[in-house]
């Protein structure tokens, strides 16, 4: 069995690939992140955050083909990365805006 090894312009055209899916999925997720924010929803409301997020994810889906990148032909292993990205960036935002900014400590901060 031979191995093929990718020529240069495979390489760089995979790596242009990874940074424009790690780029939409950290966007995406930031963006859900917000949307599932006290701005956007009320604390009433706070169990559609996780439908907010669903739907970030499954939006990608039609957000990859205009960029060049072929959804179709994802895997198991792609789409759990694009979830994994997609929910990590989602839950940092939500969290910072949930928190708000920290009182200032002692008398000289």
């Amino acid at each position: 069995m031979e191995i093929k090894t990718p020529s240069k312009d495979e390489r760089i055209a995979l790596h242009i690939r990874g940074v424009k899916m790690i780029l939409v999925t950290s966007l995406v997720g930031a963006l859900a992140g917000f949307l599932s924010s006290p701005f956007f929803l009320s604390p009433h409301n706070a169990n559609f955050s996780f439908l907010v997020l669903a739907i970030a994810i499954y939006a990608q889906k039609y957000v990859f083909p205009p960029l060049g990148i072929d959804s179709s032909k994802f895997g198991i292993k792609d789409w759990f990365f694009v979830g994994f990205m997609t929910f990590c960036y989602w839950f940092m935002t939500w969290t910072i805006i949930l928190n708000g900014p920290t009182p200032p400590i002692g008398p000289f901060f």
